[in-house]
């Protein structure tokens, strides 16, 4: 049985609290975010990232392998075609902004597949996270996701909040949208604080496409975060025996319709920063399990929780 690693819980000093709030800025909270929110957040991302290394670390060692690869990390995320498909597109942004920034390169898909494992010297390539979705995407689920709901709901929200913004708002909110826990560009340095920050001590080895995997998975957990706190708040405006009260004040948009908008009002004079106790409802509804017809007292109620991540 493989050991839980042990890894200090302040991370050596290195944190995304700048970071964090600038997504959640981005994802619609208000342009100065609650402090002790952000650690909160900031506390969830880094728990989820290191459980995950744990799960993907006992994957790794089945298979025989010394290194955490990405392949460890997606096979968790196998039973989720959305964000598969999410994945997917975000690697093909990665490269075209990659070889962007560095017109002299080779095509970056040569330069992903064309090098070696770390944990393996015979020669054989890496393989893309494009590649190792292909080939846990047995049925082709993937390939038929066509429409993201959320991250459309998500789109029209921002495209609600800049509709009447100066320009000094929306060059900060912009930078804003910008934010993720990649501290630069490129394979080989792209995630040395993200690595600091999960991996302080070193004691796992983690390659650098794992590393991208997870900064994708941190970045999400923050944005279903905020997603789960506005549902919230829609939810709060229900009125006994007016199933529609919920809709009223412009916080909920039609899927269909650009014309109101999504769980928030326009711009953001109006939009309270996200709490704390905001926050923790999103977790307590997402981790309570399924009650069933026994209701609280269901006797094997604690031996069905399973190991969930936000993100995936």
């Amino acid at each position: 049985m493989v050991s839980y690693f042990t890894i200090d819980a302040t991370g050596e000093n290195t944190n995304f609290q700048k970071e964090i709030s600038n997504m959640m800025h981005g994802f619609g909270d208000n342009p100065n975010p609650n402090a002790a929110t952000v650690v909160l957040v900031e506390h969830i991302v880094l728990q989820q990232l290191r459980s995950i290394l744990q799960e993907a670390l006992n994957y790794s060692t089945l298979r025989g392998a010394k290194v955490i690869s990405n392949y460890d990390i997606i096979y968790l995320m196998r039973k989720n075609t959305v964000k598969l498909k999410r994945l997917h597109n975000y690697q093909i942004k990665m490269d075209h902004i990659d070889i962007t920034r560095n017109p002299t390169a080779v095509n970056p898909t040569t330069i992903l597949t064309g090098i070696i494992l770390d944990d393996d010297k015979e020669g054989k390539k890496k393989r893309t996270h494009i590649d190792i979705i292909k080939d846990l995407d047995e049925t082709d689920e993937v390939s038929l996701v066509t429409f993201d709901t959320i991250d459309y709901l998500r789109k029209v929200r921002a495209s609600k909040i800049t509709e009447a913004m100066t320009f000094e708002k929306y060059e900060a909110y912009h930078k804003a949208r910008c934010s993720s826990f990649r501290s630069g560009y490129g394979l080989s340095k792209g995630f040395v604080k993200l690595e600091c920050w999960i991996n302080p001590t070193k004691e796992l080895n983690i390659s650098s496409l794992a590393l991208e995997v997870l900064c994708f998975l941190a970045y999400e957990t923050v944005a279903e975060i905020v997603d789960g706190v506005f549902l919230i708040r829609q939810d709060s405006k229900k009125k006994s025996g007016d199933p529609f009260s919920k809709f009223e004040g412009g916080y909920f948009c039609n899927p269909q319709s650009l014309s109101n908008a999504v769980y928030i009002k326009s711009g953001y004079e109006g939009v309270p920063a996200i709490t704390v106790a905001e926050v923790r409802e999103v977790l307590r509804r997402y981790f309570t399990p399924t009650t069933g017809l026994n209701g609280l007292f269901y006797r094997n109620m604690s031996n069905d929780l399973p190991v969930r991540y936000i993100a995936i």
